[in-house]
């Protein structure tokens, strides 16, 4: 409804997909800063502050028909849009960060639980959205919205845990980034939602050309972002019960890259393609999605404490927030590179580099396990409890020692 009217107001389809992509930018940078923030003001009040910095600018948005000029319509649109994403970060990054400090022996369900969540946003907000909007006009879906983000603030403000609510010492951004296996655990959550947020602006119009409805349409798109968010509570349990979070890793990518050879082969080929197979193919790939990318943050906390860093919220900060960059990067990345490769190309192709990239996670990972095993990492036992009273003092101890 956004790009509808836009494009009413004379605004060019390059811009409005700017106004779309320059949200993801202002997700991606502020998770970062948020990261670092967090230990400081405390994760409390920065989920708070968001959230209500969040429900604001989407009231905002709902006036953005009365700008005059095409000047003021666009400007506008951009400052809301950056605004909203910084307020997103601050929310999704506290809330990750909140729930990892909450539950540190089941990181991989509590976080699992938001990326639910954010499935099945993805999910039901744009139908209930359309709905409102044939139903009101313009206005009433932002209104709705900003009016139900910000009584979730009064209510949150009683709800919310005090976990993270002492100011603590932030956590080091580069010192995690220095460990080569959360490089390894952010390319993999990086094509994951890549991979995911391509088939965005390209899916629809490849399921037109082989005569779906709307409505089924809707239900497969319905599919990939319930799909997603109900298997990631599946993926996360599993990742914690049996400790194998990097097995999911290359198993998702293994899984998604297949897929994708499946559905991509044939039109590139220039085989027939019936309605079967994306029918089939894309909801088992939002359960691939999910078991690529939502194990990676319990890998990246885990491989931060194994190498020495404490835990506490100072690390699940930076730790949500570098994820949380990732996620941006490839919502970012995804959809431009998709459209792109669909229009010069073909959606063939377009799928095809899912399936590549999907393959390129699976063979890095591996690569990089057997290089880690065979530098001694897996032949002496993981050093672990960094949290626990008894081991504490003595490790920062050390830490502080060696600097």
């Amino acid at each position: 409804m956004v790009a509808n009217m836009a494009k009413k107001r004379g605004i060019s389809q390059t811009v409005i997909g700017m106004v779309f992509s320059v949200f993801s930018l202002s997700y991606g940078i502020g998770s970062l800063l948020i990261g670092k923030m967090i230990p400081i003001v405390g994760a409390r009040f920065v989920f708070l502050a968001g959230s209500f910095f969040t429900g604001g600018c989407n009231i905002l948005f709902g006036f953005i028909i009365d700008m005059p000029t095409i000047a003021t319509f666009t400007g506008f649109s951009f400052a809301i849009r950056i605004l909203e994403g910084l307020g997103s970060a601050a929310v999704l990054t506290a809330s990750t960060a909140i729930v990892a400090s909450v539950f540190p022996d089941d990181v991989g369900k509590a976080v699992s639980l938001v990326e639910t969540t954010v499935g099945c946003s993805f999910a039901i907000g744009p139908a209930v959205g359309g709905l409102l909007y044939h139903a009101a006009g313009f206005r009433i879906p932002f209104f709705v919205l900003g009016g139900i983000v910000l009584s979730t603030v009064v209510v949150n403000c009683f709800l919310m845990p005090n976990q993270g609510n002492e100011a603590e010492e932030s956590g080091s951004v580069s010192r995690v980034l220095s460990i080569p296996a959360v490089w390894i655990a952010l390319f993999a959550n990086f094509v994951g939602f890549a991979a995911y947020a391509s088939l965005q602006p390209t899916l629809a119009i490849f399921l037109d050309e082989l005569n779906f409805s709307v409505m089924a349409i809707s239900l497969l798109f319905v599919s990939l972002g319930l799909g997603y968010g109900l298997f990631s509570v599946i993926w996360g349990a599993i990742a914690d019960a049996k400790k194998c979070a990097r097995t999911l890793i290359v198993v998702g990518a293994s899984s998604s890259g297949g897929l994708f050879l499946l559905l991509g082969l044939p039109q590139i080929l220039h085989l027939p393609v019936t309605g079967v197979l994306p029918g089939v193919t894309i909801p088992i790939a939002a359960a691939t999605f999910s078991m690529l990318a939502t194990p990676t943050f319990v890998d990246m906390l885990r491989s931060a404490e194994w190498y020495g860093i404490p835990s506490g919220l100072g690390l699940t900060a930076v730790i949500s927030g570098l994820w949380n960059s990732a996620y941006a990067l490839g919502s970012l990345t995804g959809p431009l590179l998709g459209g792109v490769i669909t229009e010069y190309y073909g959606f063939g192709y377009s799928i095809m580099t899912i399936a590549c990239t999907s393959f390129a996670v699976l063979i890095i990972t591996c690569l990089f396990g057997i290089w880690e095993f065979r530098c001694g990492k897996g032949r002496r036992e993981p050093r672990e409890a960094f949290s626990s009273e008894d081991n504490s003092n003595d490790q920062e101890m050390r830490l502080l020692s060696s600097k």
